[in-house]
């Protein structure tokens, strides 16, 4: 008896020769379905079972209304319990929505995993300010302003169904400034 391929990488060889498997395009497509899509193979399915073209129409219409009403009451939810939610930064302390960066870079889409934490944001709370040596010194920073911060500045805060930056005053480069 030889070993395969993967009986001798896994015994420490250094090469191992592996061989194709001998499946026919009809097996192929009898296993994973051929070229037909998903909605193709539903199709089929209903049209086997006895439902009419029609019907089988109308219920793929029905469940995406239902998809789509499901979907927008979430949404709603989700919006109307992150309002409920008040956050109040103390003393010096920023608190930084961050801004979505672009999923495109030319005509490319960029994954995921691949992208960057943005650097920047939009502040959603600022702290009073702090003592130093005695005197007080307000927080500089207003509420709406868009911040530019280190990539690795500050506290990541989970809060409703958002996640938040919670900041230091000098943990912040920059405020960006609207131009008229």
């Amino acid at each position: 008896m030889t070993n395969s391929g993967g009986d001798v990488l896994a015994r420490g060889g250094v090469s191992a020769q592996f061989s194709t498997p001998n499946v026919s395009q009809d097996k192929w497509d009898e296993a994973v379905g051929g070229d037909n899509s998903f909605e193709e193979r539903m199709r089929k399915k209903a049209l086997a079972e006895g439902i009419t073209e029609e019907q089988y129409e109308a219920q793929v219409a029905e469940a995406s209304r239902l998809a789509s009403e499901i979907e927008a009451a979430d949404k709603a939810e989700r919006e109307a319990a992150q309002a409920k939610i008040k956050i109040r930064a103390i003393a010096d302390r920023v608190i930084v929505r961050r801004v979505e960066v672009a999923e495109k870079v030319g005509r490319l889409f960029v994954a995921d995993e691949s992208k960057e934490k943005p650097y920047e944001g939009d502040v959603v709370a600022v702290g009073p300010g702090r003592f130093i040596e005695g005197k007080y010194q307000p927080t500089s920073i207003a509420v709406g302003e868009r911040v530019v911060f280190g990539k690795y500045s500050g506290a990541e805060v989970r809060i409703g169904f958002e996640t938040l930056l919670v900041l230091r005053e000098e943990d912040i480069f920059l405020v960006k400034e609207q131009g008229d």
